[in-house]
């Protein structure tokens, strides 16, 4: 009875992966409006991620742009130096490993600055992670912050189903907390 169980229960979260994966790709994606804050923190990841921010940037969003781990993905001082973000702008974390971690870090960044709001800049399939990060994070402080998302491939929803399939697995793994162990 209990080896019935045990393969009903991997059955139905089989099935419910595969039905986010074809139908539920606009789950991942959270879009909030921007407003002014202090600072534009870009996760590592997709090149168009600075693209976005630049443009925040430049639109007056914020003052600051925080790169998060920038030696792992282009997301370098002179690439946002590049696209007009001014040198005393720019703001370098680099001790992140993981979405997790980007959050930790960007916060304790921002309360050594004396920073109090922001903008989180990733790609839209990455935002729902994100977000469930910086709550958890950010949940015991003062920082306010939104979420924008930096469309994949030219378009909202432009990911593929294998970007979508690893971004429900991972999410799975940050929602039963395996965050703490593994970089998701």
């Amino acid at each position: 009875m209990k080896l019935k169980t045990r393969t009903n229960f991997i059955l139905l979260i089989v099935v419910s992966i595969f039905i986010c994966l074809f139908f539920a790709k606009d789950y991942l994606v959270v879009n909030e409006e921007p407003t002014k804050s202090d600072v534009i923190i870009v996760l590592s990841g997709a090149p168009g991620r600075l693209e976005k921010a630049a443009s925040l940037y430049h639109e007056g969003y914020a003052e600051k742009v925080m790169l998060t781990t920038s030696r792992a993905s282009g997301l370098t001082k002179e690439n946002a130096l590049a696209l007009g973000i001014s040198d005393e702008a720019v703001i370098l974390e680099e001790e992140a490993t993981s979405t997790y971690t980007n959050a930790l870090y960007a916060r304790e960044t921002m309360e050594k600055s004396g920073l109090d709001s922001a903008i989180v800049v990733t790609s839209d399939y990455h935002t729902r992670r994100s977000k469930l990060s910086f709550d958890r994070v950010f949940s015991d402080s003062r920082i306010e912050y939104s979420i924008v998302a930096s469309p994949t491939d030219g378009e909202l929803g432009g990911f593929s189903n294998q970007m979508a399939f690893k971004e429900y697995f991972k999410l799975v793994g940050y929602i039963f907390g395996f965050y703490r162990w593994i970089d998701l």
